[in-house]
C-alpha cells in the first residue's frame, strides 16, 4: 500500500476544498453578514439580538450547496478517481476511507486555525463581525471555536466511512 500517496491526495484535495470554502464564507458574508449567525459565540448572538434573517437563511443554503454540492462532491470524486489511478491495484475501501477522512480533516483544521483563529479571532475583518457587536471580547474566545471544531470532528470518520463504502460499491459495479 502506498500510504504516502493516500495522504498526499487527502491533504491536497482538502486544501483545495478549504480555499473554496473560504471564498464561499467571504462571499456569503458580503451578501448577508448574519448567514453564519449560529456559528458565533452565544454572547455575540445575544448582543446581536435578532434571529437569522430570511436573506441569511437563503445565503446559508446557497453556500452549503456551493461548498458541498458544487465543490465537495466533485472534488471528492476527483480525489477518488485520481487516487485509484495512482495506486497499484486500484482503490479499495481502506485507502478511500482514509483519503476522504483526510480531505475533511484538512478542511476542519484549516477552518479552525485559519478562518476561526487567525482571521476571525486575530484579524477580525469587519465583514465577519455582526453589526452592533464590534469590539466584543467574545470574538477572541479561541476555546469556543476549538469546542465547535471538536463537536464536528466525528463527521471526519463518517465522511471517511461513507466515501470508502461508496467508492468500494461503485468500483464493484463499474
Amino acid at each position: 500500500m502506498q500510504w504516502l500517496t493516500v495522504i498526499q491526495y487527502g491533504v491536497v484535495y482538502g486544501l483545495v476544498l478549504s480555499v473554496l470554502f473560504t471564498v464561499a464564507v467571504f462571499a456569503g458574508a458580503a451578501v448577508s453578514r448574519d448567514f453564519l449567525l449560529n456559528d458565533y459565540p452565544p454572547a455575540v448572538q445575544e448582543r446581536y439580538g435578532r434571529p437569522k434573517s430570511a436573506r441569511g437563511r437563503r445565503v446559508a443554503v446557497l453556500v452549503a450547496v456551493f461548498v458541498w454540492g458544487v465543490c465537495g462532491i466533485p472534488l471528492m470524486t476527483s480525489a477518488m478517481v485520481g487516487l485509484s489511478g495512482a495506486l497499484s491495484g486500484g482503490l479499495a475501501f481502506l485507502p478511500a476511507a482514509v483519503c476522504a477522512a483526510l480531505v475533511f480533516a484538512t478542511l476542519s483544521v484549516y477552518d479552525l486555525i485559519v478562518l476561526d483563529w487567525i482571521i476571525l479571532v486575530g484579524l477580525r475583518p469587519r465583514l465577519l463581525i455582526l453589526p452592533g457587536t464590534e469590539g466584543m471580547p467574545e470574538y477572541g474566545d479561541m476555546g469556543f471555536h476549538l469546542g465547535a471544531a471538536l463537536k464536528g470532528s466525528p463527521l471526519i470518520i463518517v465522511v471517511g466511512l461513507v466515501t470508502g463504502g461508496l467508492t468500494t460499491l461503485f468500483a464493484e459495479v463499474l
